[in-house]
């Protein structure tokens, strides 16, 4: 069984007790899993391995006694590029030689957040997975979350924006969502192949592929990058009407032709008969 004790503090010394060795994360076979454990004894016997660790421990959680031993990962230095916009740094990682290295995912004990973005072999090929012994180069980017495209709809123009998530977060239609200093409203989502519109609609960052806004509100008056263009008359004539209509329906005007009628004094209709 092999085992590292990774938390070392100060103990007692004593038979079969080193000194600075108390406790250790230990795997414990009760458990099932990494557990704090408490050394009871350390081999001080010679080893063929060299800074090789062994002897009794009891686990903190289950109280289960049982031996362990240890030896210190063997780690391999590989060549990492880190990538900035044009620019490149060059530097070197120490892993163990076991761990698993994949595109897309982070750097292993890297204290920056970092994405892998191609890895070379040995034999100077690139790969998409592999173990550290297997690794020559990593070329990496700094991790900036989820960056996702952005189309604001802005009166009547359209402007797309790259905006950067954290991972994880969710984007939902009718949600609002902040872009630099404003704040617009989610009307759809890209994602999966389809656009989807319905409120309620969400799915994650990672699944997004653009976002449609609109922003919620003008800005005041001058700081719009709005189109404020108003069409003018050509003429007076055409923005004034001075035409009588009726209030019912515009209708046109026509040339009457037949004279009315005029009332006599008795109240009967006299016709004007031309000669």
């Amino acid at each position: 069984m092999e085992n590292a004790p990774k938390d070392h503090r100060t103990a007692e010394t004593g038979a079969g007790v080193a000194p600075g060795v108390f406790s250790a994360a230990i795997f414990c076979d009760n458990c099932g899993r990494t557990t704090p454990h408490r050394i009871l004894r350390l081999d001080r016997r010679g080893t063929a391995v060299p800074a090789r660790v062994s002897g009794v421990a009891r686990c903190k959680d289950c109280r289960f006694t049982h031996p362990f031993s240890s030896v210190p990962e063997d780690r391999v230095e590989l060549a990492l590029i880190v990538s900035t916009g044009a620019r490149s740094t060059p530097s070197r990682v120490a892993l163990p030689r076991g761990r698993k290295l994949q595109v897309g995912s982070g750097v292993p004990e890297s204290k920056a957040p970092l994405t892998i973005q191609r890895i070379e072999d040995l034999q100077r090929r690139s790969i998409t997975n592999g173990l550290a012994g297997e690794i020559t180069t990593v070329w990496a980017i700094h991790d900036e979350g989820a960056v996702v495209l952005v189309s604001v709809v802005e009166g009547r123009q359209t402007r797309s924006i790259r905006w950067p998530l954290p991972h994880g977060t969710v984007l939902r239609v009718g949600d609002e969502l902040p872009v630099e200093s404003q704040t617009v409203r989610i009307v759809g989502l890209r994602a999966r192949g389809h656009t989807w519109r319905r409120d309620g609609d969400e799915f994650s960052a990672e699944d997004v592929t653009r976002v449609y806004g609109r922003r919620t509100s003008s800005p005041p008056a001058g700081n719009s990058p709005w189109s404020r263009v108003r069409v003018k008359p050509s003429s007076r004539a055409r923005s004034t009407s001075t035409v009588s209509r009726s209030r019912s329906t515009p209708g046109t005007r026509t040339t009457r032709t037949v004279p009315r009628a005029r009332i006599d004094e008795g109240g009967a209709a006299v016709q004007r008969v031309s000669p």
